[in-house]
């Protein structure tokens, strides 16, 4: 008599976190790491105010560029409308 075990597979869909999803998980978290750490750097130099405003002006274009870069689909795909004509190379002779 064999024991049947249930297999979990998964969902078969990209991981999603927030609005993000898949490889677009990780950038995002990079853009945030980095713009904590370049406003760290900042403020220990200048100031808090400068650590702020470099906070902000790393962080939230990061983020927009990966949601642009997001709707462009998970993968990077080229979008051609051209109309290709494959030429024959060999014809058959009869």
């Amino acid at each position: 008599m064999q024991e049947h075990f249930k297999i979990y597979k998964g969902l078969q869909r990209p991981l999603v976190f927030k609005i993000f999803k898949g490889k677009y998980i990780y950038w995002a978290a990079g853009v945030l790491i980095a713009g904590v750490f370049s406003a760290g750097i900042v403020s220990s130099m200048v100031s808090s105010f400068a650590g702020i405003v470099t906070l902000i002006g790393v962080t939230i274009p990061g983020l927009l560029y990966t949601v642009n870069k997001q709707k462009l689909g998970l993968y990077a795909k080229i979008r051609d409308h051209k109309v290709y004509i494959i030429r024959q190379k060999y014809t058959i002779r009869k």
